[in-house]
């Protein structure tokens, strides 16, 4: 494994990247980078044999989840997975007791739900790690896995242009601005302006980018956006939540900002896709058909062989989409591998 001694993540909550160093976090891509190739040589890494985590899941989630079975799995752990809203948790307890329990019972805890302040709270209580596998504001587990991707592709971070399209206010975005900017990668946010991000939430991402001589950048100008870009990434436009009530004015507001053949070509040549899954790329999808039949008159003639990203550009040779997913477990084992390591 990577041997930084004056790096040591023991006992450290993964809440957000905001509460790591730039050093620290190439540190957990250096150990992601390993455990793949750990992985690619079918070489055993049971280094966590004995310990034992709990994913506690407010909504579901496919690639989330197994990517901790995996991982843990991987590294020797058992886990229990819960999900936090048919256990009804909260009802007969609060939260704080049953976490209070979970905190005895387990080496690790981690949470996927809606609240990024509830984590924050609970972390104050528990002295076990816990790891947030996606709040409302924050997925940085995900960080990890999008961060070595990038460095497979272009062999460095620092100096390179990502430009995220569609919604810049999300999830997805929060998580990106706040680890381009300690990484040194420019970062652009471009869709309506209604959708832009919390002003604290930026001023954070700007003290961090004038440290690390990156640049942060909102705008609605798509044109402005893509110029130079090495790195364009989009999200879904509707939650899983949404499919049964679908938001027809964030989509209308947000389709000109789609990711297309037409918006790849006025970015670098050599600019890459990506996208953290699920996507609305194609038509086969239950989600997709949903939509689509509720689309109201006046859209029923747009293009949507894709919403937020076409399907020709998801199915190209430019799109990481499942580089970005293979990666998630060694990026998971490198998170858990860190803060829970015997040594």
């Amino acid at each position: 494994m990577v041997n930084k001694m004056d790096i040591d993540l023991r006992k450290r909550n993964f809440i957000a990247l905001k509460d790591f160093s730039e050093r620290e976090i190439l540190y957990l891509i250096d150990l992601a980078a390993e455990f793949k190739e750990l992985k690619v040589q079918r070489k055993l890494h049971k280094y966590l044999e004995g310990q034992n985590i709990i994913l506690l899941f407010e909504e579901a989630s496919a690639r989330t989840r197994t990517s901790f079975e995996i991982a843990a799995a991987d590294l020797g752990m058992t886990t229990s997975f819960i999900n936090y809203t048919q256990a009804k948790m909260g009802e007969n307890e609060s939260i704080e007791d049953t976490f209070s329990v979970f905190d005895r019972y387990y080496d690790g805890i981690v949470y996927r739900g809606h609240e990024q302040n509830l984590l924050e709270k609970l972390v104050k209580i528990t002295e076990v790690p816990i790891y947030n596998a996606m709040t409302d504001m924050f997925h940085p587990s995900q960080m990890i896995s999008d961060m070595l991707t990038i460095r497979e592709k272009f062999g460095y971070l620092r100096g390179l242009k990502l430009a995220y399209l569609g919604y810049p206010g999300d999830i997805m975005p929060n998580s990106l601005v706040i680890t381009c900017s300690k990484l040194g990668i420019d970062f652009v946010g471009c869709g309506p302006r209604k959708f832009f991000p919390r002003r604290d939430l930026v001023r954070l991402s700007r003290k961090f980018s004038d440290k690390h001589d990156s640049d942060v950048i909102y705008t609605d100008d798509l044109e402005e956006a893509v110029a130079d870009a090495d790195i364009i990434y989009t999200d879904m436009w509707i939650s899983l939540t949404e499919k049964e009530n679908p938001p027809m004015d964030r989509i209308r507001r947000l389709y000109p900002y789609r990711v297309t053949d037409e918006v790849m070509a006025m970015c670098d040549k050599d600019a890459i896709f990506m996208h953290c899954l699920p996507a609305f790329h194609d038509k086969k999808s239950n989600l997709s058909q949903k939509v689509l039949a509720k689309l109201p008159e006046d859209m029923k003639d747009w293009d949507f062989n894709g919403m937020e990203v076409a399907d020709s550009v998801f199915r190209s040779e430019r799109s990481m989409v499942f580089d970005q997913t293979e990666n998630r477990i060694p990026a998971v084992k490198a998170i858990l591998y860190s803060t829970l390591r015997y040594d």
